[in-house]
């Protein structure tokens, strides 16, 4: 078994530390500690001379003399801490990664790190539902919440709140063996495979936006997009020029309204997929798509599956 592991580097100790920060989850942080002590089982009954140390720190005991190779921010419960700075993490932050720590997130994690400017100028990711604003806070940070995961070398950020767990086998994979890792996500029962966040992505339209005719309309909209529907038309309905009605609407949803409509027959239809028997072809006639190729084609591009697969992988009763 040892021969296996002879081109792996072999570190004895790895030093992880997992900043437990006021509303982290609870469940992440002793998560993390827990998947690592399990791998550290599975390292030596491999053979492999890596054990993983991990230590939870809180805000008032920061050890900045640990020689740490991983720090972890995990997830939150609510938005009291990651949304405001904080002074003496961001400067534990700055002395750990120029001591050539790596930086590593999940989910809100990634604010933290862009608020401290550890992110500049980077790829990360973060919860699919923060993009927004995430994008207005920090416009010098390349954000693609399509990703499970993204690794920059000194920076790892995953996205959803469970993404703690890809955070998990990324590291493990990093400073053991990859085989590792995939042994540790079966003894955990746990799918390790390729998958993005956009597999899992909802529509939740902008409807704070205070414009009362884009109102009007997306409320038409959501009654009647299974019909077809002209923008000229749209406008005329409500006694606006088209330009006036596209300038408007893209103001305050950051869509165009036929962006808008095929997010919202989309969504509809991941709905028919996930809760009925129906056939693709008839789902797709039923939210709007007369050529069922190009629905299998959109459906593909905005959720990187194409509509059977997302039934196998989502649907109550799996039928195509």
């Amino acid at each position: 078994m040892q021969a296996k592991y002879d081109n792996f580097i072999k570190v004895k100790n790895i030093s992880v530390s997992v900043i437990n920060y006021p509303t982290a989850s609870q469940s992440a942080v002793h998560g993390l500690f827990e998947a690592m002590s399990v791998a550290n089982e599975i390292c030596q009954q491999s053979g492999l001379q890596v054990t993983f140390d991990v230590a939870i720190e809180v805000l008032n005991t920061l050890d900045f003399n640990r020689n740490n190779q991983v720090v972890v921010l995990p997830p939150c419960i609510s938005d009291d801490f990651y949304t405001s700075q904080n002074t003496n993490l961001n400067q534990y932050l700055s002395v750990m990664h120029k001591q050539g720590s790596i930086l590593a997130s999940a989910c809100v994690g990634a604010f933290i790190l862009a608020r401290g400017g550890f992110l500049d100028n980077k790829f990360c990711t973060t919860h699919w539902r923060l993009t927004e604003s995430f994008k207005n806070e920090f416009p010098k940070v390349k954000l693609d919440t399509n990703a499970m995961l993204i690794n920059e070398g000194s920076i790892i950020t995953a996205g959803g709140r469970m993404a703690w767990l890809d955070l998990t086998f990324e590291i493990i994979s990093l400073f053991s063996s990859p085989v590792i890792a995939q042994r540790l996500s079966k003894e955990m029962v746990i799918d390790n495979g390729f998958r993005e966040q956009r597999f899992y992505q909802q529509f939740t339209p902008k409807m704070n936006h205070g414009d009362e005719l884009v109102l009007h309309v997306q409320h038409f909209l959501d009654e009647h997009y299974a019909q077809p529907i002209s923008v000229e038309t749209t406008a005329a309905t409500y006694f606006v020029s088209t330009r006036t009605l596209q300038r408007r609407f893209l103001s305050a949803t950051e869509l165009t309204i036929i962006q808008y409509l095929q997010k919202l027959r989309l969504h509809n239809a991941c709905h028919l997929i996930e809760l009925t028997q129906k056939g693709i072809s008839e789902i797709a006639y039923q939210v709007g798509y007369s050529d069922v190729s190009a629905f299998r084609k959109v459906f593909l591009r905005e959720y990187g599956l194409t509509p059977t697969e997302f039934r196998k992988r989502f649907a109550i009763e799996s039928k195509t």
